[in-house]
């Protein structure tokens, strides 16, 4: 008995001498043998003659720090899903349908890419519910532990709804690289770096994913290559975002990716001319626009940021200057009521996108600073934008005052003398952008061709408000030369316009132009054109042409 429990002793204290403390060596992982780890060689390594060598920076083993429970939530969320999708029968595909609701412009929409849907993939899509790439893989995983395989065909890799692999790395790198070359230039609210860190990551918010959906659907839009996916794209990234409003709570704050995935959302229903779909996709942005006050960021009352989120507040800015400068071109376009007014705003305009994206801390100036600035330290053509869209909001808003005055007999003596001091401003600023900024036939710059047409669409809106209030003022020679200025301002829109088609079509501020209407002004100004040339008086021609035709 004695001996027997000697040699268990022994045994068990071998096999603690076995699990030897310390890595094995590169030579033995390689051949998967057991390294006796003596120093300055291994044994293994003398008889073999290789360089013993021991890694020390080896990645740890195990999942990362939250993948178990991601993985463990994902699983239940499946689950809940699968019963309702087993008792039902095979799934009408589903694609995005139009919205009933909204007028189109045949003239100037983006070619429809309905009609080759069926000849290409497209994302997973049932029920009106698109399964990610990772929900994809996680099924690949369950399939052998749960009842799946049970159930019948949903058709989650039918070939009529993918033909190949789920997003691939590769696929949303491309489409990454995509947005930042052919939307970004005109809607710069993204920091490149900052945005591609947690683009990569599996497990992201709910809002950040909105927003990686919102870029794709954008970037396949105005890809001659990938377009097929944009139906897709879109459905899930108005289904996350609905998601996350309808489970939200109301004690929780707002992320500013939300913001940012709903106005990319309203640029591409614009450019898909689903204006009034656009116009509510708008209208949630701006509404959490004024829900995480930015409206305020330099408030002095705010305390002072740390170094660390420059970036982070740069983009903010960023998000609030773009959200206004929406709300200003949708009003302009149906004379509608401003949401975001510029005399409570007290946010720095943005810096120049060079700055912004290299990180550099550029403090812009406020908007009523700018609009008196004749002398701008930095360019910045979207700046302009914001500028020019603030001019046509006050002389917007002084037309609606205008008509609620005349019908409460309230009309206001000094109409005439803010009319001219909107003017004066609008001359500074033309001459701002024909002095520091070069011609946007030289360089191809979507935001500063789009400035330069901005320029001149505020005239032309400028002196359509005037329209309203003309019979009351007693100055026809006023009048006519006004009216004149507008033709011109007209006639070189068509010639911007012409100057665009020399360009690469995915690199045209699509969404801004048919905000303005530009279609519908040079199809109007054609005619205009024709008569003008058959009179020696320019100003007879404009008088047959009155400026309520919605050249706005």
């Amino acid at each position: 008995m004695d001996s027997l429990t000697h040699r268990e002793q022994s045994s068990r204290s071998a096999g603690r001498q076995r699990q030897r403390t310390g890595k094995a060596c590169e030579e033995c992982r390689r051949r998967k043998l057991r390294c006796d780890g003596q120093q300055p060689r291994c044994s293994v390594c003398i008889e073999s003659g290789a360089i013993c060598e021991v890694n020390t920076q080896r990645q740890p083993r195990g999942p990362k720090k939250g993948y178990l429970k991601a993985l463990r939530n994902r699983i239940a969320m499946l689950e809940n899903r699968l019963p309702a999708q087993g008792s039902a029968s095979f799934p009408k595909l589903n694609t995005l349908p139009t919205p009933l609701t909204d007028e189109h412009d045949d003239e100037c929409s983006v070619s429809s890419p309905s009609n080759h849907s069926e000849s290409y993939p497209s994302p997973l899509i049932v029920d009106n519910t698109t399964v990610s790439e990772s929900d994809t893989s996680l099924l690949n995983t369950m399939t052998s532990a749960t009842s799946i395989s049970s159930i019948p065909s949903v058709g989650l890799y039918s070939k009529d709804i993918i033909g190949t692999e789920p997003i691939s790395e590769f696929l949303q790198a491309e489409l990454n690289q995509l947005y930042f070359d052919r939307v970004h230039p005109s809607v710069q609210i993204l920091h490149h770096r900052r945005y591609l860190s947690w683009a990569r990551k599996i497990v992201k918010k709910t809002s950040r994913r909105s927003l990686q959906y919102a870029v794709w659907t954008l970037a396949s839009l105005l890809s001659a290559q990938f377009r097929h996916f944009q139906d897709s794209f879109y459905q899930e990234t108005k289904r996350s975002l609905e998601q996350s409003y309808l489970s939200g709570d109301s004690n929780n704050g707002v992320d500013t990716e939300e913001i940012q995935a709903w106005i990319l959302i309203a640029t591409y229903e614009s450019m898909r001319t689903f204006h009034r779909s656009a116009w509510m996709s708008a209208g949630r942005a701006f509404r959490l626009v004024q829900l995480m006050r930015l409206h305020e960021i330099d408030s002095p009352t705010n305390p002072p940021l740390p170094e660390a989120d420059l970036i982070e507040t740069e983009e903010k800015r960023r998000v609030f200057w773009l959200a206004y400068f929406l709300d200003h071109l949708l009003s302009m376009r149906n004379n509608w009521p401003i949401t975001l007014n510029e005399h409570v705003i007290c946010t720095r305009l943005p810096a120049p996108d060079a700055d912004f994206q290299s990180g550099q801390p550029v403090l812009g100036a406020f908007l009523s600073e700018a609009i008196m600035d004749v002398m701008p330290q930095k360019a910045s053509p979207f700046n302009e934008c914001v500028i020019l869209a603030t001019i046509c909001g006050r002389s917007l808003l002084h037309a609606q005052q205008y008509s609620v005055r005349f019908v409460y007999g309230d009309l206001a003596p000094n109409w005439i003398d803010q009319h001219q001091w909107l003017d004066n401003v609008l001359t500074n600023r033309l001459q701002i952008l024909s002095q520091y900024y070069p011609s946007p036939t030289q360089i191809c710059d979507p935001l500063l061709s789009f400035a330069h047409i901005m320029g001149q669409a505020s005239v032309i809106h400028l002196y359509k408000g005037m329209e309203a209030v003309v019979w009351a003022v007693d100055k026809e020679a006023w009048v006519l030369e006004y009216r004149r200025r507008a033709f011109n301002a007209a006639q070189e829109i068509v010639r911007l316009a012409k100057g665009l088609t020399e360009f690469n079509y995915f690199k045209v501020f699509h969404a801004a132009l048919k905000m303005l209407k530009l279609p519908l002004i040079t199809e109007r100004l054609t005619n205009v054109f024709a008569d003008s040339s058959s009179h020696a008086d320019p100003i007879i021609t404009v008088r047959r042409v009155p400026l309520r035709q919605s050249w706005l």
